[in-house]
């Protein structure tokens, strides 16, 4: 890697944990508000996993359609959040989301069964 490239690297990495740490600090509640959805919809459903929260997640961001099943599940529960959530900026609830997907790919691999990051976070998230 190039030391153009390593340099760019340490600055998006920076300025994630900058994002992180902000969204930690000063907006908790938006960051309870995408977890709780995925994690509520993970103790109704045997096919949830990290895998299918992440996919969730960049539907979301991406505005992509998911597709069936427990992805569609979680992508539903994050809708119906973000509606209730209505006094919330989009680009905050986007910057919640890229957090919250950021968490995921910390805590898990997302491989297909994997709940690393769910069995983490339902610590957090009343039952």
């Amino acid at each position: 890697m190039s030391g153009w490239k390593r340099k760019m690297a340490r600055k998006q990495m920076k300025s994630g944990q900058g994002l992180m740490k902000r969204m930690s600090r000063e907006h908790q509640d938006v960051l309870q508000n995408i977890e709780f959805a995925l994690v509520s919809t993970w103790r109704h459903r045997d096919d949830v996993d990290d895998r299918a929260c992440h996919a969730a997640i960049e539907s979301a961001l991406m505005g992509g359609q998911p597709p069936d099943g427990a992805v569609s599940a979680l992508s539903e529960r994050l809708l119906a959040i973000r509606d209730a959530r209505s006094d919330v900026a989009e680009r905050l609830w986007q910057d919640g989301l890229r957090v919250v997907a950021g968490s995921i790919r910390t805590h898990s691999q997302c491989r297909p069964g994997e709940l690393s990051y769910l069995s983490f976070v339902a610590h957090y998230i009343p039952a």
